[in-house]
């Protein structure tokens, strides 16, 4: 890792921490740097704003819990971990779920889990032999992944007050059966119009 990575992520860490019992709104760049114990000057080397920070910690963090994931991770243990994160993060969320101005979470949620969620349905598919449009599987892939970015905000938004493990296990559930209904639908719809 190079050393203006690190840098990044110990500014992040900072803001993160920050935001654990501040809005963001009330953290200025000077709180963060003061609290990671660098220079305000070091800040502006890596970022433009505490906003282009915010987007960066979103990117960073969905795509070390998803993407990095997808190509060899089966797609049940990223609903484990990204559940599991995001519980462990939870006061952090909440408080960034209120900042709506730039860099909405719910923009790099729905990115990184639309690429999750055509993975599962390219593996749902051919696992039950049935043949899905680029267009199906990208509406499909969209549709859920906007189910899963307002389902974590709703949970985090309620203190996580479900336990981590049975989030995952009724998403997972929820996700196989619903997509194999669907796929299944799909399959006879084309059958029907031949």
């Amino acid at each position: 890792m190079t050393s203006s990575i690190i840098t990044q992520k110990m500014i992040a860490k900072s803001l993160k921490d920050l935001m654990e019992t501040e809005t963001f709104q009330k953290i200025s760049v000077s709180d963060i740097m003061i609290n990671c114990q660098m220079r305000r000057q070091t800040f502006y080397y890596h970022f433009q704003d505490k906003y282009e920070l915010l987007g960066w910690i979103y990117k960073e963090e969905t795509k070390e819990n998803i993407t990095d994931f997808i190509e060899y991770e089966k797609w049940e243990n990223i609903f484990n971990q990204l559940f599991g994160y995001f519980y462990e993060n939870q006061r952090f969320y909440r408080n960034a779920f209120k900042v709506v101005e730039q860099n909405s979470f719910n923009e790099y949620l729905y990115e990184h889990t639309k690429n999750l969620y055509l993975k599962i349905i390219d593996e749902l598919s051919l696992g039950f032999g049935i043949s899905v449009s680029e267009e199906k599987k990208s509406l499909l892939a969209s549709f859920y992944s906007h189910g899963f970015g307002g389902t974590i905000k709703d949970w985090i938004q309620n203190a996580c007050m479900v336990n981590p493990s049975v989030m995952s296990s009724l998403m997972k559930t929820m996700i196989h059966d619903q997509l194999i209904l669907s796929l299944r639908q799909s399959a006879n719809h084309k059958v029907e119009k031949r």
